[in-house]
Formats: structure tokens, C-alpha cells, sequence
């Protein structure tokens, strides 16, 4: 919401005390200096509420990497600070901005946005405690918000997670069907889980949480998938996770049936997927050519570089180029295809438009299979992560089926991803890398 201003217009514009015995002046000789008093005291105001227009304009269009260099540019208000923040993974200036738009006017929609950013951005780091303190503020703004019960019911059911150790570490990843799978011990069993960084959490098959021995828990709250599909699932919390010396406490995990993808034709150790907020908890993931996966990472941060990495809810994305313009993308690495989506075919119609024909591309995932019309480009050159990557062929679906969908441009697949010679995702300078 616009701060309002109080224009005490008298005090500005109040000329100096006349002698006594002086006459007034004629209205129609006050007229010229009334007027220049008011646009001199109105123009800052109207210049202000110009550039908050701005702000919320590419904050509504989930525009982070230019609202992010829009509140660089000069003063902006505490609300775009702090969600410029949260998006770029700096949780002490989020807490601190979006505290203070709280404070300033608690009963706005930007507060109520800004206890949302807050339960993302602690949700992300495993604090659930913190993320559900911030739930109920938005029960009590609004108790009937069937998004925010949901949440409810998953966070309250689980701890903290903490890491208890973290060292660099290398360990032998192996890809099966597409995927990117590394060795894991949970609760001191080993297995295989895949690396999938488009998952808000991590996963298990049934059968996995019972061969792990994890107790596994009711919850009211569905989750849906890339295709906007339903998921009923379970939870379950493993005491400890361990990838090479990087050691976590109080993990949890969706548990969704063995018949439901992608675990109905896995391996019994494959049954497991590793989301985003294991992955930050690691800090630095980084896998090469070489078949070596590694972990929390030393590196060498020079700050010179600005992160080209964005959190948004409880996803990551990555601003690239196509065509000398900025597009953003999904990473993705749990997707062994990379497509494009209804914003890129609407950006780029000059392009699209050209292969425009009566096509349609299956897309699965937990929830469901489904048809989308799509068009097939035969090859779209990408500049990402400092480094150039080939589509060929691009198929680009012009059927929303998320929110994303509905903002961005793209999920960046292992396809492309791997193309590169190593990749280096870092979640404390916010930057991917692709050599």
C-alpha cells in the first residue's frame, strides 16, 4: 500500500507576516505563488508514487532480476528491499525490511505479502518454526485461505532441520533414465537418490520410508505438480542424511505410493529424491563430466558477479538470454527435458510463430500425463550460467499449467545442463555456472 503524505500547505506556502496597516494582496496576485508552492511541494510526492508504480509493476510480474536493479537504483520502500532479499537469499535484510513494512501498516496486503516471503524464505532454510509463526499471522488476516491451512498442516508436523556438519565433499553420481542420482546414507542406510532441484521438497516412495524404518504421517495438506496435477501425500522425518561429509538433522519428506512416478520402475534403492532445501542446506553443489558430484564447497567468492540466480516461493530460477533478451528459467535438474513455456512462445511470436503447426507434447510427472499443444522450433541457442547451450529441438507449450508457466519462461533440464563441462550451482552468491 502507498504511504499517504500529509501536504501542510499553509506552512510552505504561508508568505512572510505583513507590516501592520499592510493591505492584502489581490487574490489574482497570491494566484502565481500558491501555484508554484503546490508544484514544488507535489512533485516529490508524484515522483515517488510514480516510481512505487514501478516497483509494483515488475514485483506483480515477478520481474526480481529487474526489481532487484530498479530498488538498487535509488530509495525505494522497505516492502521491495526486503522481497528483493528474500528473493536473492539474504535472509538478515528480508527479515529486517520486511519486518519494518509489517510494522509500518500491519492490516495491508503488503504485510500480509510479507509474512508469505517470510514463510518461503524460512521454509527454504529448513527453520519451520520460524515459517509457522509467520503462518499464523496470515490465519489471522485471513482464516479461510485454503493455501495457507495447508501449509499448517505440513509445517507443524515437523522439526527444525539443522546441519549438524558440512565439508567439501566428492562422491560418484551416476545418471539412470535421465536423472542424476548420488549415493546417500539416511539413518545409516544406504541408497541412491535423485538430485532434483524443481522440488520444494524432498521425497520417498512408501516402500523407502518402511526400508528406512521412518514412521510415516497423516497430513490434510495436497500438493500439486509441473503439469498442475493433484498429489495426496504422507510425511515422514529422517533423524539424520548424510552425503559424503556433509551430515543433516531432522530431514523431512513427502511420501507419495510406489505407483506414482517416478519411482513405479525404480530400483528399490532409487526411490528417493533430494529437494531444494537439502540442496541450500549444502550451500555449493557442483558435478562435472567426470562423474564426480560434490558438496559444500570452498570457493572463491571475488563479489564481482552478480547473482544471476533467483528464489521465488519455494523455487530457483536463473536469468539467461535468448536472442540479446533476458529470459528466466526453472532449474530444473529432476527434468531430463528442458521446454519452453507460454510466456517464451508470447515474447518470442516473431520466432515462434514461425513453426507454428498443429503439434502436441506429453508431459508427466507425479500427478498425472497430459497432452499439451505445443510448437516444435528446430533449434534455440541459450546463453546461460556465462556459457552457450542448444536446444534441438525446442518444444515450446502454449498451455499455462503453473504459476510459473505463467511468469517464466522455461524449465532448464539436464539436457542442457549437461552439455556443459562442470556445473556449479552456488547458493550463497546466488550464481550458476556453466563451464
Amino acid at each position: 500500500m502507498s504511504r499517504t503524505a500529509d501536504f501542510e500547505m499553509h506552512k510552505v506556502c504561508d508568505s512572510p507576516a505583513r507590516s501592520r496597516g499592510q493591505k492584502d494582496t489581490p487574490a489574482r496576485m497570491k494566484s502565481p505563488l500558491i501555484w508554484l508552492c503546490l508544484l514544488l511541494t507535489l512533485t516529490p510526492c508524484f515522483a515517488a508514487a510514480q516510481r512505487e508504480a514501478e516497483l509494483k509493476t515488475l514485483y506483480d510480474s515477478h520481474d526480481w532480476f529487474q526489481l532487484r536493479d530498479a530498488v538498487r537504483a535509488g530509495q525505494a520502500p522497505a516492502f521491495y528491499q526486503g522481497v528483493v532479499a528474500c528473493a536473492f537469499n539474504n535472509i538478515e535484510d528480508c527479515e529486517r525490511d520486511l519486518r519494518s513494512a509489517i510494522q509500518s501498516a500491519p492490516q495491508s496486503d503488503q504485510a500480509y505479502e510479507a509474512h508469505g516471503a517470510l514463510v518461503y524464505a524460512y521454509q527454504r532454510a529448513g527453520d519451520y518454526r520460524r515459517a509457522l509463526s509467520e503462518i499464523n499471522e496470515l490465519l489471522k488476516a485471513k482464516p479461510d485461505a485454503a493455501d495457507v491451512r495447508n501449509a499448517l498442516s505440513l509445517f507443524s508436523q515437523w522439526p527444525d532441520r539443522t546441519v549438524a556438519k558440512s565439508r567439501p565433499s566428492k562422491v560418484h553420481y551416476r545418471i539412470d533414465d535421465g536423472n542424476l542420482f548420488i549415493p546417500v546414507a539416511v539413518n545409516g542406510t544406504s541408497a541412491h537418490y535423485m538430485i532434483d532441484t524443481g522440488a520444494n521438497f524432498s521425497t520417498i516412495s512408501e516402500s523407502e520410508a518402511k526400508r528406512l524404518g521412518l514412521p510415516i504421517h497423516d497430513v490434510a495438506a495436497r500438493g500439486y505438480d509441473s503439469t498442475g496435477g493433484d498429489v495426496a501425500f504422507r510425511t515422514a522425518v529422517a533423524d539424520q542424511l548424510e552425503i559424503g561429509k556433509a551430515r543433516l538433522h531432522s530431514v523431512p519428506f513427502l511420501v507419495i505410493g510406489d505407483d506414482q512416478q517416478p519411482f513405479v520402475d525404480a530400483p528399490q534403492d532409487q526411490r528417493g529424491i533430494l529437494g531444494l532445501p537439502v540442496l541450500q542446506a549444502l550451500e555449493t553443489v557442483r558435478w562435472g563430466r567426470d562423474g564426480i558430484f560434490e558438496v559444500a564447497l570452498y570457493l572463491n567468492r571475488d563479489n564481482t558477479r552478480a547473482p544471476n540466480l533467483c528464489f521465488e516461493g519455494g523455487d530457483v530460477f536463473t536469468q539467461a538470454e535468448f536472442a540479446e533478451r533476458k529470459i528466466t528459467l526453472l532449474i530444473d535438474t529432476g527434468a531430463d527435458t528442458t521446454r519452453l513455456w507460454p510466456s517464451f512462445a508470447k515474447d518470442f511470436a516473431n520466432i515462434v510463430d514461425q513453426f507454428r503447426k498443429n503439434e502436441s507434447t506429453k508431459v508427466s510427472d507425479v500427478g498425472r500425463s497430459v497432452e499439451l499443444e505445443s510448437i516444435r522450433v528446430p533449434e534455440i541457442t541459450l546463453r546461460v550460467g556465462g556459457g552457450a547451450v542448444v536446444l534441438h529441438p525446442a518444444q515450446v507449450l502454449l498451455k499455462q499449467t503453473t504459476d510459473a508457466s505463467r511468469w517464466h519462461h522455461g524449465n532448464l533440464g539436464l539436457d542442457l545442463l549437461n552439455q556443459a563441462r562442470v556445473v556449479t550451482i552456488d547458493f550463497e552468491a546466488m550464481t550458476l555456472t556453466l563451464e
